[in-house]
């Protein structure tokens, strides 16, 4: 109460919202993208040099070649050296897309897109203001027809992921990429229900009982039961800690089934670990599995055979599966979707539902947090000195 008491009354000033520069188009590598204004110009730089403006109704293909940037509109032919700077002066964005290879048109908010060529290739980077990346991070994560409840939950998780990765890709020149390495980014925002809850949510972020950002992880079921972070990671946090679940366990996600031959999981376990495939007693434990609760590794007995690992190679959606035989075959029967860590989205999706405000269904999920303004958080750590 202290810290929402505090917050009501404004005890800092406002500041300027902050910039995120996100990696785009990260899943691929692209020579070619064409650029276009979104509703107005773009003035152009190339090499920190002002070569032109590229008219709101022109679109700039760009090519990566041996020597630089090369660029061609109805208008413009213009190169660079290393980087192309294209500015929005009515900050309305961009549109972009790959031509090689051929992705779909995306807008993207922001005041500027960098174009720069890193070895053969394009690296491109958005500078985006830190509520409109929340909205577009939203949209891509959470999609439409969500709870507003749920909307303002991700908003809130989203925002304070990016703050504290601001450096994840700091080595590559940007903050955050596009891609489910940090959080899906696909453009501008564009549901008003998404607008509203971002709106509504304004700098709140999630800190930890040492008022530091918390490091706002989900998944997307937990198939009843989140893990510590500790089970998956090398290091614990004091919020993200194992919680029962029983919001997600009729979600879309929450129940799989995937098949291999006998032979082929026996072999894998003996080759990757050394088990023991010659002895019966052994081979029953890694056939006829049925836990009776998440386990860090198969069956909790040696050989120690991590299920995260064995999540990652076979290509299992969790690590939270029992085994038995049929046939010449092993089924594995699995519970839940992702790493099991922190916020279960499908779970929060139906807490929303079910009428629950998002501030009830943060703390269903992460233990010993706060809800704080984003420019009180000096004033708050301050206070606790």
């Amino acid at each position: 109460m202290a810290l929402w008491a505090a917050l009501s009354l404004g005890l800092c000033a406002a500041a300027r919202e902050p910039d995120v520069r996100v990696g785009l188009l990260r899943d691929i590598t692209t020579r070619q993208v064409m650029v276009m204004g979104s509703h107005g110009p773009l003035t152009i730089l190339a090499d920190g040099r002002n070569v032109g403006e590229l008219g709101s109704n022109d679109g700039l293909k760009l090519e990566c070649t041996p020597n630089g940037i090369v660029g061609k509109s109805l208008s413009l032919a213009l190169s660079a050296k290393r980087t192309l700077t294209l500015r929005s002066p009515n900050g309305r964005g961009f549109r972009l897309r790959s031509l090689g290879p051929q992705t779909q048109e995306r807008t993207y908010p922001g005041a500027s897109l960098e174009v720069q060529r890193v070895g053969d290739a394009f690296q491109l980077v958005a500078v985006v203001p830190l509520e409109e990346y929340v909205g577009g991070v939203v949209q891509s994560e959470a999609g439409k027809d969500k709870a507003p409840e749920y909307y303002k939950l991700q908003a809130v998780s989203c925002r304070t992921y990016a703050l504290a990765n601001l450096r994840r890709h700091a080595g590559e020149g940007f903050s955050v990429c596009d891609g489910t390495h940090c959080q899906v980014f696909l453009g501008r925002c564009t549901l008003d229900t998404i607008k509203q809850a971002v709106t509504a949510t304004h700098d709140m972020v999630v800190v930890d009982a040492g008022i530091r950002l918390i490091h706002a992880t989900f998944h997307s079921n937990c198939g009843g039961e989140t893990m510590n972070a500790e089970d998956l990671w090398s290091k614990s946090e004091p919020y993200l800690v194992s919680t029962l679940d029983t919001f997600c366990l009729h979600a879309p996600h929450a129940i799989w089934q995937q098949r291999m031959p006998r032979t082929q999981w026996l072999g894998y376990l003996k080759k990757n670990y050394g088990v023991d495939t010659g002895d019966p007693r052994v081979v029953a434990s890694v056939t006829e599995h049925d836990p009776a609760c998440r386990e860090l590794y198969l069956g909790n007995i040696p050989p120690y055979v991590p299920l995260a690992k064995v999540r990652t190679d076979l290509k299992l959606n969790s690590t939270y599966f029992r085994i038995h035989g049929e046939g010449d075959q092993v089924v594995f029967e699995g519970r839940g979707f992702g790493h099991g860590i922190g916020l279960c989205q499908e779970g929060a999706m139906r807490m929303a539902r079910a009428g629950y405000p998002f501030t009830d269904i943060l703390h269903h999920y992460f233990a010993e947090v706060h809800l704080v303004d984003l420019k009180t958080i000096d004033f708050f750590r301050d206070e606790g000195r």
